[in-house]
């Protein structure tokens, strides 16, 4: 049984390195004019037969349109491939993106490009490691799919390559879009590899071998059975181990989502498989593995819209061989075209350190018998899927200040991420895509494109405009003056107008586009401007505020921001003041007219009416008692007034029963809303009430109220059916008799007022004046602790401690014993001790103590 197969079952695998996928072909910033948004660093693109590949370049430029933009792949370093002449990307390209195909042979490369303006190279860049080279799918179970700290050993080379992403969640849809590293020994291998495996060493191997980069992804996941791939590959699989089902349709899902996304993108030589362990496990038949490896084929054959070429593993070890699983795969290899004879592993590390998977040097052992496997009949036999190529964006104008955004090419699916669908977009200021898929279900990211100023600046436009003058550009408010431009295809002026002239009365700043044949603009003409002389504009007055008010308030009249243009015009108010703003307490008319520095005045503004109503008289408190109590009374405020009256702000009510501590006032509202002066102050105290007690017993002779109370709290103690009370200032009391008890606590307010809490629940008390008043517990003890309690307080009290021999081995004197008293001897030897209390006017009590260790 696979030891990592309830990984599935309990959907727990190893979280992803990466918190978050940075776009594959997201812009990547750069220093000079020009930038490559793809490929990016890393990407192996699949070689073909005649080892060369062909594939998309783009990316953005800056400033004017170029000549050209060319591009060029020089060895990474000495030896590593063919560098290539400078061969032309795009002609001309125009609104700040280039993008076309260029083609090398095998190797590991730097990808320069550059911009040519009037025959001179005048902005380049370049991106490091563009593989064209081998890109394999593995797939199988756990002996494909690796485990960590198994001792995978990593790849040497730097040019062996993954996307280190894991699918811990076994999503089935749109992987994140791939950016990829070196493989190393923990690295994880896209969607599902989880190390390096064999894969890091059978990577070096091939490297060595052909002299070009080499690429793994990796679908392959542990404890599954060649059933339930094929179940998966049209529908849901049984799961074997748990006697369900696969979730998301696994594990085929994620081979068919890698066909579909990945390998469009970077292309593919071969499937390699390793996978037969759990069919021996589950005793699966020969004719039933044959069938449904064939069927897994077949489906990724259509998925992938190609004959993808497979190497099929012999493989069965699971603590044992299955000569019928050994033999199902030979028939597949034997009878299945473009499907290659892989290695043989059933001989490797036998026996295994867990029954199924290699470890150690055993993973090496494993990458040399694939490399043997991947000879020269395979590599000239099987059929290389070359990329896809890029979509393609290009931009071009528009009537209106967007720009038109064009996907190039035959799709059955377009999709931009504003969420349009057609291959032709009019888009505004922003960052665009377009995700594409073909007849086959493979789809691509478009590089991104940012619209914006530079995208304008970068499409063809017309030269800028001139602006024509009729007439005198300085004239008093009320003329006007004529401008107009040459002749052209469409016109856009500053103030929005549309016609090839304009007569304009105002002292704006007026610029002119114009339009070519092809609908690109020009840019804005130089501005031209009139001069007005104005008259000033009659002001606007607004009130901050309501025109009828009480007394007590005010409202500030101002004049409008921008209602004034000129900034020496004077503000004249019919009351005098000469100020933009004033305040107004005094019932009235207002208004306020504009004076220029040609002393021409406005109109005066419309006239703002102010009604100022008086405040009612000040209320006065009276209480209906005293205004310290006790918590559980109350007293009663009203005022002298019969308006409606308001107290503290908060409490609208004639009267206001007060039972809680505060500070009050009142004012009274007239009928119009005019709100009194406040009333004088009037405090309230309430007291609180001591929390009702709980007797406990404190001792062998005394009980207690529990409770936490201040300082100034006594206690007045009750026996049910008794006479008298006892009132005590601390919360012990020592009984005389048994009887039923009961205890308030309480304190004085003043002379007449007591507050006190309610009486505590009955507490029975046996009295027992056993051992003559005198208690020590625990007797014996074992950490040399004891309590001391008498009966009768004891004044001066007198404590000596002797042993066996009569030898007094402690003394203490306090003022006054009342309560339990806690006595410590822990460096006493254990024995017999003997202890003597003498008190003032008090017979010597006595009492036998022992300490046990």
């Amino acid at each position: 049984m696979l030891r990592v197969r309830n990984c599935l079952k309990k959907s727990i695998v190893r979280c992803c390195l990466f918190s978050a996928f940075f776009p594959v072909f997201a812009i990547i910033p750069v220093f000079s004019q020009v930038g490559i948004s793809f490929p990016t660093s890393r990407l192996v693109f699949q070689r073909s037969a005649n080892n060369s590949a062909t594939f998309v370049v783009s990316g953005t430029y800056q400033q004017s349109i170029p000549d050209q933009v060319e591009a060029a792949l020089v060895p990474f370093a000495t030896g590593q491939g063919t560098a290539t002449n400078w061969q032309i990307v795009e002609k001309a390209p125009v609104g700040g993106i280039y993008s076309g195909t260029i083609s090398g042979g095998g190797g590991w490369y730097k990808l320069k490009v550059r911009v040519i303006r009037n025959g001179k190279v005048t902005d380049s860049t370049e991106v490091e490691r563009i593989g064209i080279g081998e890109v394999f799918l593995i797939a199988g179970q756990s002996n494909a799919r690796g485990i960590q700290n198994y001792g995978a050993p990593a790849a040497n080379d730097d040019r062996v390559s993954c996307f280190n992403y894991l699918n811990s969640s076994f999503d089935p849809n749109e992987l994140p879009e791939p950016t990829f590293s070196h493989l190393n020994a923990d690295s994880y291998i896209a969607p599902y590899g989880y190390s390096a495996w064999s894969w890091g060493a059978l990577g070096d191997l091939l490297v060595s071998r052909f002299n070009v980069p080499v690429l793994f992804y990796n679908v392959a996941l542990e404890g599954t059975t060649s059933r339930s791939w094929r179940e998966s590959s049209t529908g849901y699989a049984s799961n074997p181990y748990t006697g369900g089902v696969y979730i998301n349709q696994l594990p085929y899902s994620q081979f068919k989502v890698v066909l579909r996304q990945f390998t469009s993108l970077t292309g593919v030589r071969a499937v390699l498989w390793h996978q037969g362990e759990s069919d021996t496990q589950f005793n699966l038949s020969e004719s039933e593995i044959v069938s449904n490896l064939q069927q897994v084929i077949g489906q990724s054959r259509n998925d992938a819209g190609q004959n993808i070429s497979w190497v099929v593993s012999k493989v069965s070890y699971n603590t044992y061989a299955s000569k019928a699983v050994i033999n199902a795969q030979n028939t597949v290899i034997n009878s299945t075209s473009n499907v290659f004879e892989g290695p043989s592993t059933d001989n490797i590390q036998i026996p295994r350190p867990d029954g199924v998977h290699m470890q150690g040097n055993a993973l090496t052992t494993l990458a040399q018998q694939w490399n043997q496997s991947l000879n020269s009949n395979f590599f000239n036999q099987s059929n290389p899927i070359a990329p896809l190529l890029l979509p393609v964006i290009k931009v071009a104008c528009t009537d209106d200040s967007r720009v038109k955004l064009i996907a190039e090419g035959n799709f059955t699916e377009v999709s931009w991420n504003n969420g349009e669908r057609n291959n032709t977009i009019l888009a505004n200021n922003g960052v665009y895509r377009v995700k594409v898929k073909d007849a086959f279900g493979h789809f691509m990211y478009s590089s991104s494109v940012s619209v914006g100023d530079n995208t304008r600046r970068a499409l063809p436009k017309p030269a800028t405009p001139s602006i024509l003058t009729n007439g005198n550009l300085v004239f008093c408010e009320g003329g006007n003056v004529a401008f107009s431009t040459p002749q052209a295809a469409g016109y856009r002026w500053s103030n929005g107008a549309t016609s090839q002239s304009i007569v304009v009365g105002d002292g704006a700043n007026y610029s002119v586009q114009i339009k070519d044949e092809k609908g690109c603009w020009s840019d804005f003409s130089g501005s031209v401007k009139a001069t007005v002389n104005p008259v000033p504009s009659v002001p606007s007055v607004t009130a901050k505020g309501p025109l009828t008010f009480c007394a007590d308030q005010s409202v500030t009249l101002a004049v409008e921001e921008n209602s004034v243009l000129s900034t020496s015009t004077v503000l004249e108010w019919n009351s005098g003041q000469k100020t933009g703003t004033i305040v107004i307490k005094q019932s009235g008319d207002y208004a306020v007219r504009a004076v220029n520095q040609y002393n021409c005045a406005s109109a005066y503004s419309k006239t703002l009416t102010v009604t100022v109503n008086p405040l009612p008289s000040t209320p006065t408190i009276a209480a209906d008692g005293v205004l310290r109590f006790c918590e559980g009374s109350k007293v009663t405020l009203s005022t002298d007034s019969f308006l409606p009256t308001v107290w503290n702000e908060q409490y609208s009510t004639q009267k206001l029963t007060v039972t809680a501590s505060g500070r009050y006032t009142a004012r009274v509202t007239d009928t119009w809303g005019c709100k009194s002066l406040p009333s004088k102050e009037v405090a309230v105290e309430v007291n609180p009430v001591p929390a009702r007690p709980i007797i406990t017993k404190a001792g062998p002779f005394a009980i207690a109220a529990e409770g936490n109370y201040l300082s100034n709290i006594n206690f007045r103690w009750n026996q049910e059916g008794g006479s008298q009370t006892t009132v005590t200032t601390q919360n012990i009391l020592k009984p005389s008799q048994t009887g039923n008890y009961t205890v308030v606590a309480f304190y004085d307010l003043d002379a007449s007022n007591t507050c006190a809490s309610l009486p505590s629940f009955v507490y029975s008390f046996v009295f027992d004046f056993a051992n003559n008043g005198l208690s020590v517990y625990p007797n014996p003890s074992r950490d040399g602790i004891f309590s001391v309690e008498t009966y009768k307080d004891v004044k001066n009290a007198r404590l000596q401690l002797m042993n066996a021999e009569g030898k007094q081995v402690y003394e203490e004197s306090v003022p006054e014993l009342i309560g339990p008293m806690s006595l410590k001897f822990p460096s006493l030897t254990p024995g017999m001790y003997f202890l003597r209390i003498q008190g003032e006017n008090q017979i010597p009590l006595t009492k036998k103590l022992w300490f046990v260790p």
